[in-house]
């Protein structure tokens, strides 16, 4: 409640000064004796103005008043400004400056093409080996036995072979892997001979040893 008439007095001091200022800057209204010319009455003609009057010379000039115009001052010739004159009488479109034809840069030639050295050449590839004869595929067929040892009966002779851990008895006339048959046997070789071609093959008698082929013509034993 106290804060609400603290603002109301506040608000009535603030119109208060407000009226008062207002007042202070109206304008006033000032009287006068009489007027000068006054509504109905015709203008009095004025007077033409005279030239004012040069002191003699050698006489103490009187003080001109202030209001006096200096016609002398308006006749005097005043430095003329050195700024900037045009010349109106020039024309307005200056003549184009003519820039000489432009000439385009030569373009550089192209390299000369470097010879390339020839390609090399294609390698030949080998001819494929001549396919196995017969002698070779008996050799490699009887590779795969390898001799023990022979039992030797009079005249007969038997030998013992081993291939993939099985034991094979061969003599004169037997048949090995089906298609190769024993043609001869000594106590030293032991001949092969193809089923499907009559191809001999002649192979030493090793102990322990694989049968390692030798190539002979049709060679017979008794």
């Amino acid at each position: 409640m106290n804060r609400q008439k603290l603002v109301l007095c506040l608000l009535i001091l603030m119109l208060v000064a407000a009226i008062g200022y207002a007042l202070l800057r109206s304008p006033k209204e000032q009287h006068v004796a009489a007027l000068t010319y006054r509504t109905g009455t015709a203008a009095a003609p004025r007077k033409p103005a005279q030239a004012p009057t040069r002191p003699a010379p050698g006489a103490p000039a009187a003080a001109e008043s202030q209001s006096q115009v200096h016609l002398a001052l308006l006749d005097q010739d005043r430095g003329r400004s050195a700024g900037f004159r045009r010349n109106l009488f020039s024309p307005i479109f200056k003549e184009e400056v003519k820039l000489p034809p432009f000439k385009p840069v030569p373009l550089p030639l192209p390299p000369k093409p470097v010879a390339l050295p020839p390609p090399p050449p294609v390698p030949v590839a080998p001819p494929p080996p001549p396919p196995p004869t017969e002698e070779d595929l008996i050799g490699r067929e009887m590779a795969k036995f390898t001799f023990l040892g022979f039992l030797k009966k009079g005249d007969e002779r038997t030998v013992f072979l081993s291939k993939d851990r099985e034991i094979f008895l061969a003599k004169k006339g037997s048949t090995l892997a089906g298609k190769y048959q024993v043609s001869g046997l000594t106590d030293d070789a032991i001949t092969i001979k193809s089923l499907s071609g009559g191809k001999e093959v002649v192979i030493p008698l090793v102990e322990n040893r694989s049968l390692v082929r030798r190539i002979g013509p049709n060679t017979r034993t008794p």
